[in-house]
């Protein structure tokens, strides 16, 4: 497989099953930050390297569809690839496969920070990375995410200590665990994500208060919903987010 593909597989274990025993966004999200940062250690843009530039990646959007969900003790193969850079953004598609069926697809966008300023940079990779980056791409792209007016508060986190990563950054699954644990649990029960869309507007820190608020969409077809996280020091957006559900 070209250098520029990775793949590996997950077993649904005990661990990261849900109440339905199936798989579900929280910890498909995890496997999906997994394959992407392994693969880019590999490719010579991981973490450490990252450091030794006095840069770092950050997410912005995610987009994930999926048809199924795969249960308890089953293994699932997640196939991963950068797409070309375009302008400050890079992008990472990412499939899901269920034995021989593929079950979902996400699309990830990054940019890079600069480490003393914090401000978006030209992420820089390597001719022979930049070369050996299939032509390749997911029919899906991350969304702007526009949540309605009249949303409600109806959670409030703080962010702790089992928030962050190895960054030091809030970890970028945790706003959907934020999200996850705003909905009531009758629609856990009753209804499994389809699409999920997440912006990440700005920087969580440890200790930040946020407020979650959310709004059903009475009048969509599928059961629709719309998230926002905003910092009660000094109302900032940190994250805004959509979920399109569907019959468990």
């Amino acid at each position: 497989m070209n250098e520029s593909y990775f793949e590996k597989e997950y077993e649904v274990n005990s661990v990261n099953i849900n109440i339905n025993k199936r798989l579900g966004l929280f910890g498909m999200l995890g496997f999906l930050q997994d394959v992407g940062t392994i693969h880019a250690e590999h490719m010579g843009v991981g973490m450490e390297e990252m450091i030794k530039n006095n840069a770092f990646w950050v997410f912005t959007q995610q987009k994930l569809i999926m048809t199924k969900w795969p249960k308890w003790q089953d293994k699932i193969l997640v196939k991963t690839w950068p797409r070309k850079i375009h302008g400050l953004k890079a992008y990472r598609d990412y499939t899901i496969h269920l034995e021989e069926e593929q079950i979902g697809e996400s699309v990830a966008t990054f940019m890079v920070l600069d480490g003393t300023t914090r401000r978006p940079v030209q992420p820089k990779l390597d001719e022979s990375i930049v070369q050996g980056i299939s032509e390749t791409e997911l029919h899906i792209i991350p969304e702007k995410v526009m949540v309605p007016e009249n949303m409600k508060v109806e959670n409030t986190i703080t962010v702790r200590n089992s928030d962050l990563d190895m960054n030091n950054h809030v970890n970028n699954t945790k706003y959907s665990q934020w999200i996850l644990d705003t909905i009531p649990i009758e629609y856990h029960r009753s209804f499994v994500v389809k699409e999920f869309d997440i912006n990440f507007i700005s920087e969580a820190k440890l200790g930040d208060e946020i407020d979650i608020l959310m709004l059903k969409d009475e009048d969509s077809k599928m059961p629709t919903s719309y998230y926002q996280g905003i910092r009660r020091s000094d109302d900032k957006v940190v994250f805004a987010s959509r979920i399109v559900g569907g019959e468990a």
